[in-house]
């Protein structure tokens, strides 16, 4: 199996979901899943499996009064104490020294059957429980279980018993908690001793925390889980419930819902004790009401004298991390399956939780499944936006490895026409290998079938003229004198002939002419070969008559050489490579590459065009050719799509014609011939003025607003319009042509036609990096 090319772990996505399960653990820790598992557990709950009916807590037997637990409040105090000698009592609250100093005085003169229970944390005056069936590393265990208990000071009291309520985030209720190095009962736990007459409560510590009552082995063992915590059904008030009540109850204006305070009772009982039967009650709960403590602590015994409650044990804390850790797990494996079957799965495995969850409760076990379905969907969420977005991943990469090594093809809805174009394209490039193939070959001297070449041959014409009215039919502009013929190819409506060679003339210096490759006003361009190296080659000529006056043909003559010896020393891939220059037959001529491939040219029509990211990707390699011919203090001064040939097998381009747009600028001028392509000049050019690098920048932009939308920027009747519409005129935004363009061929195209050479880009360089970016941008392709 492959290995991913971008696993989850190196990306966003991995440190996301790290943040979610912690997030989703910080949240069951604080009881963001309470709601929810009151509801489970309401769900699941079953009759109580009551063992002595006699042990039940009921409402009527429990007594709640109000105190300040100041001074004055003693006498009510002592007096309901008095009514009821043999009732539980249970202070919640912070009794002040003095009410407690007053208590002890009384307690000490009426002694009670029962030590009065005071909630403290801070305070502790209850005996230890006795160990049983201790384990050699249960210090150990109890180290995981009671680590956050609070500390408390450790006092002996005849007549109390300090102990906290604790309540964890969770809503669990610890009956048991550790206090240095020893095991105490929580006031839930005393209050149930003391109404099971249990006096001598025995604590089992193994695998799971067990309260023992010595004088009832069978009947009053109280299993409390790993955690010696337990977990109690709806009845009971949650803290956030108790303070929303607390807040109600300040707001309202009625004292419907206030506890009858301690003096009140007792004016009531005082009246009634006389003439009704005297009510005995079990449970005596006096309170301050600051927290609702005594909201929660009835019905919290009462489900722990009818043993409905349930606990955790070490085998179920295992089983929850062993679900939970399947869960992820699973969430992996399914990651290459359809989304109907992950699906499937989530809700099977959903559905194997809640089975698992009622069965364990049957056996006052609480499996906590909420974190885990919590959990395991958040995962899956996280897993399945990392796919989509792998996916798209793919989807780019396949992309631009497709369009690096396909061929580049027409639409199959173009027009008739176009199609029959591009099958006389492929034959005249066929036809060509094939010549170049004869004349390598040993069989070269053979005679070439010129019906074959007649067949395959298409007549290439070039239009010259101060006139541009002829082109109207065509968004090609007029082919100028000094265009590059070197390759194989339609322009348009103009075409490029292939013939053998009937010139007469045989060979140019060292090189011997094989064929005509096409014809131009200033002169032809020949097919030769090297028969030393045995390199074929195109031969340019420039075509200089006995018309021309003798110091112009001289200065002609001139630059010719001096601008191809120029461009000879450029080396790069994408700029066509000058072999030689040199004079024979009365006309210069310049050796140069063989190109295979066709003009740009032919893809400038509407309907025509190449794919969009293709465009960019040949103007990169154009603007890093340029640029390196800028370098080289050389400047083109003749960027067309006619002069930039494109091979559709390798997807690449070539740069022609370089210094010959100067030359032919400055030859023939009596004439009145414009040399070049006026549609393509810069405006410093047109103006006359001195131009540099930034005009080549100008051209290539026009350039690749012609190749995205098929359209010139610049059109009019006549080469006086055009130069206006150049110097004066902004151009349309090329999306008005062709509505797919992304917005960044709007920005290019604009900032590379500015008129103010200032605003233009600066360099090619600069050009290059503002494709780069669009391509990575807008078509997810990197150019590396």
């Amino acid at each position: 199996m492959n290995k991913p090319i971008l696993p989850i772990y190196h990306t966003g996505w991995f440190y996301l979901l790290l943040l979610f399960w912690g997030f989703s653990f910080w949240y069951v820790s604080i009881g963001g899943l309470n709601v929810v598992n009151q509801l489970t557990s309401d769900w699941l709950k079953q009759p109580a499996a009551t063992l002595d009916n006699n042990m039940n807590l009921v409402a009527s037997e429990v007594l709640t009064v109000q105190s300040d637990f100041n001074e004055p409040d003693i006498t009510d105090v002592t007096a309901l104490l008095s009514y009821h000698k043999n009732s539980q009592v249970v202070l919640l609250g912070q009794p002040s020294s003095a009410f407690i100093k007053k208590l002890k005085a009384y307690l000490s003169r009426y002694p009670r059957n029962n030590k009065i229970i005071i909630d403290s944390k801070h305070v502790s005056s209850a005996s230890p429980l006795k160990p049983q069936a201790t384990m050699i590393f249960s210090p150990l265990l109890n180290w995981f279980r009671f680590s956050s208990q609070p500390n408390a000071e450790l006092l002996i009291s005849k007549h109390f018993i300090f102990s906290p309520l604790l309540q964890n985030e969770r809503q669990s209720f610890p009956l048991v908690w550790q206090q240095q190095g020893k095991l105490y009962l929580s006031l839930p736990g005393e209050l149930l001793r003391q109404l099971s007459q249990s006096k001598a409560l025995h604590i089992k510590q193994d695998w799971q925390l067990t309260l023992i009552n010595q004088t009832n082995l069978t009947a009053n063992q109280l299993p409390l889980g790993f955690f010696g915590e337990v977990f109690v059904s709806a009845e009971l008030p949650t803290a956030k419930q108790l303070a929303n009540e607390k807040q109600l109850q300040k707001q309202s204006t009625t004292n419907d819902a206030r506890l009858i305070t301690a003096n009140e009772f007792m004016k009531q009982y005082s009246l009634t004790s006389h003439t009704n039967k005297i009510t005995k009650y079990k449970v005596i709960i006096i309170t301050d009401n600051h927290q609702s403590l005594h909201k929660i602590l009835p019905p919290l015994v009462n489900k722990l004298l009818q043993n409905d409650y349930r606990y955790q044990s070490l085998l179920t804390v295992l089983c929850t991390w062993l679900l939970l850790l399947l869960a992820i797990v699973l969430i992996g494996f399914m990651s290459k399956h359809p989304l109907k079957q992950q699906s499937i799965i989530i809700f099977s495995y959903i559905a194997l939780l809640i089975v698992a969850q009622y069965v364990l409760f049957t056996l006052q076990q609480w499996l906590e499944i909420m974190p885990i379905i919590m959990v395991m969907l958040g995962t899956w969420l996280f897993a399945f936006a990392y796919q989509r977005e792998y996916k798209l991943f793919q989807a780019a990469l396949n992309y631009q490895h497709k369009s690096q090594i396909t061929t580049t093809t027409k639409n199959t809805s173009k027009d008739e026409e176009g199609s029959i174009l591009i099958k006389k394209l492929k034959k005249a490039v066929n036809y060509r290998k094939l010549l170049s193939f004869n004349k390598s070959s040993s069989v070269a001297k053979k005679p070439i079938n010129n019906a074959l070449a007649t067949q395959t041959a298409v007549e290439y014409k070039q239009v010259q003229s101060t006139s541009l009215s002829e082109s109207e039919t065509s968004s090609e502009p007029p082919i100028s004198e000094g265009t590059s013929v070197e390759s194989i190819g339609n322009k348009g409506n103009h075409t490029q002939t292939i013939s053998l060679n009937n010139s007469g003339i045989k060979s140019f210096g060292r090189y011997q002419v094989e064929a005509i490759l096409g014809k131009g006003a200033m002169g032809i361009v020949y097919q030769g070969v090297d028969p030393k190296i045995n390199r074929h080659v195109a031969i340019k000529t420039l075509q200089l008559s006995d018309e021309v006056d003798s110091p112009e043909f001289e200065q002609a003559k001139q630059r010719f050489f001096r601008e191809a010896q120029t461009a000879g020393g450029l080396s790069h891939a994408n700029i066509v490579t000058i072999y030689d220059v040199g004079e024979d037959n009365h006309l210069g001529y310049i050796a140069m590459d063989l190109l295979t491939g066709a003009p740009l040219s032919l893809f400038t029509q509407p309907g025509q065009t190449l794919p969009i990211p293709l465009v960019y990707q040949l103007l990169t390699q154009i603007t890093d050719a340029l640029d390196y011919a800028h370098r080289q203090n050389v400047v083109h001064r003749d960027i067309k799509p006619a002069n930039i040939i494109y091979d559709d097998d390798l997807l690449k381009v070539t740069v022609t014609d370089f210094g010959i747009a100067y030359v032919s600028d400055h030859s023939k001028t009596r004439t009145g011939i414009i040399m070049g392509s006026p549609y393509y000049m810069s405006p410093e050019q047109i103006l006359g003025l001195q131009v540099d690098g930034r005009s080549d920048i100008f051209s290539l932009g026009v350039t690749f607003y012609q190749l995205l939308c098929g359209h010139l920027p610049f059109e009019g009747e006549s080469i006086a319009t055009v130069a206006y519409q150049i110097t004066q005129t902004k151009a349309t935004a090329v999306n008005q042509h062709n509505t797919k363009l992304p917005i960044s061929a709007v920005r290019i195209c604009n900032k590379a036609m500015h008129k103010d050479i200032e605003k233009r880009y600066q360099s090619m360089a600069e050009f290059k990096l503002a494709l780069t970016s669009a391509l990575k941008k807008d078509f997810n392709i990197s150019t590396s």
